[in-house]
């Protein structure tokens, strides 16, 4: 399980902040995707990517790559549609995308884990329909369990099961989304 007092600028908190935005990005993509921006969510996801990647495998955060994901979280904030059923969600999806690429990118941040973690919950409560995930119907029950198994999954498995594990919940977030075209 992660120490409590693991910083923020830690590589635990760094790799559970990133589970938590490819979670999310499941729903943020295709949201993207069905009102043209896919361009520049690819850019914000290859910030988190890139951020993943540095994690699993003990290496610098490209910067560059961070900085440009950022700028596509600032794009896709003013040009997604507030008409949509999912705006609300999507708006705080993104703030979570970019608070991950602040956390990942800076070696002082004032991003802090538990300030990611309540605001995918908080984004989580936005989504606008009930989902079936198994035992939780709603999107904030089960970002609220992600959390926490990913803790376990992370002290037991490392960052790279962590990817993994990320990578299947993120298609729970996906069909929610799917299922709102």
């Amino acid at each position: 399980m992660a120490d409590s007092r693991d910083t923020a600028e830690g590589p635990t908190s760094k790799a559970l902040a990133c589970a938590t935005a490819i979670r999310a990005g499941g729903a943020l993509y295709i949201l993207a995707e069905a009102t043209g921006l896919e361009e520049a969510y690819y850019g914000a996801d290859a910030g988190i990517q890139a951020g993943m990647i540095a994690l699993t495998r003990q290496r610098e955060v490209k910067h560059d790559i961070i900085c440009s994901a950022i700028d596509d979280c600032s794009s896709l904030s003013t040009r997604y549609p507030e008409t949509t059923a999912a705006a609300a969600f999507f708006g705080a999806g993104i703030l979570v995308i970019r608070m991950v690429l602040v956390l990942i990118g800076e070696d002082r941040s004032d991003v802090s884990l538990q300030r990611i973690n309540d605001k995918a919950r908080e984004a989580a409560r936005l989504w606008p329909t009930a989902i079936d995930a198994g035992a939780q119907s709603s999107l904030v029950e089960f970002e609220a369990a992600c959390q926490n198994t990913a803790v376990e999954v992370l002290g037991h498995g490392g960052a790279r099961a962590l990817r993994e594990e990320a990578g299947k919940h993120a298609l729970v977030y996906r069909r929610a989304a799917q299922a709102l075209r």
